[in-house]
């Protein structure tokens, strides 16, 4: 390890923890010991990424008792930085991932066909032939694989090489969590956004579902107790939304086609303030 990027880390501990006075004397504080209690976007200088890559391996090692493959570290890095985890918080993830559990007879709900043709569905587009069924089912049984390492396979498969299948894949993902987590198909925005993480990114059903379940919608709908939202409480959500972002009343047109978008496709304020914000009248009021 650079001493720079120790020097760094050591100024950033200090700084997170008020810092020691002068001539104080404190215990050598280790880059493991700094990097797993501090969120990775700030440890700084261009060993940063090796340093998230290490908390990564370290986690994967005690939970799962292996290294993490490149798109699963791809994944993680990306955690790290837009959520601020840390080494806790991986670990924590790893532990509750249902995928990446071993099969057990004991265990209930764990069916290797079930498993198997679901991988299929969403990684081909397909169900499993009955030799790739009885092949991935004898993995899970007999070699230990887990959910993950079947979705993984197929991943590599020829039939999956295409960009067209990756998307395809990808889309049917998304629009599943989606309808689960939100009641609705995915806004294009969403769409887009969630596909490239799961193409470029290394992210799977487990991560698109965790970030909706912490979205904006997902947590008014959970504040309004599940109930559907009404007409007059709809439109007082585009007044404050309009109020707060254009510091007006909202016009008829507005008022109308916002109002359905909360009705009809179950926005939330925030998202409707997003949308004001990307408007040519914001843009003209804050150029």
């Amino acid at each position: 390890m650079r001493k720079v990027t120790a020097t760094l880390v050591g100024i950033v501990v200090s700084t997170a923890f008020g810092g020691a006075a002068l001539g104080q004397e404190s215990a050598p504080l280790t880059f493991a010991a700094a990097i797993s209690v501090l969120p990775m976007w700030q440890v700084y200088g261009q060993d940063a990424i090796y340093g998230q890559d290490a908390v990564i391996q370290r986690a994967f090692r005690a939970v799962l008792h292996r290294d993490a493959s490149p798109s699963e570290l791809r994944r993680y890095r990306v955690l790290m930085q837009e959520n601020q985890w840390r080494e806790a918080d991986v670990r924590r993830d790893l532990s509750q991932r249902t995928d990446y559990r071993r099969y057990s007879s004991r265990q209930r709900g764990m069916q290797p066909d079930v498993v198997v043709r679901r991988a299929y569905q969403d990684i081909l587009g397909r169900d499993p032939d009955p030799e790739g069924l009885r092949n991935y089912g004898s993995k899970m049984i007999n070699e230990g694989w887990t959910e993950q390492d079947v979705r993984e396979e197929l991943r590599r498969s020829n039939e999956y090489a295409s960009m067209d299948r990756r998307t395809a894949s990808a889309d049917r993902i998304i629009r599943r969590a989606y309808q689960d987590i939100l009641g609705r198909d995915p806004d294009p925005s969403g769409l887009e956004s969630y596909r490239r993480n799961i193409i470029e990114n290394g992210w799977d059903e487990h991560d698109v579902r965790q970030s909706l379940m912490r979205s904006p919608e997902r947590r008014q709908a959970r504040a309004l107790g599940g109930r559907a939202v009404g007409e007059a409480e709809a439109s007082e959500m585009v007044r404050r939304a309009y109020l707060a972002v254009l510091d007006r009343e909202p016009d008829a047109v507005g008022m109308r086609d916002y109002t359905a978008r909360i009705l009809r496709d179950h926005w939330s304020e925030q998202q409707v303030a997003n949308a004001l914000r990307d408007s040519d009248e914001y843009r003209s009021k804050h150029p």
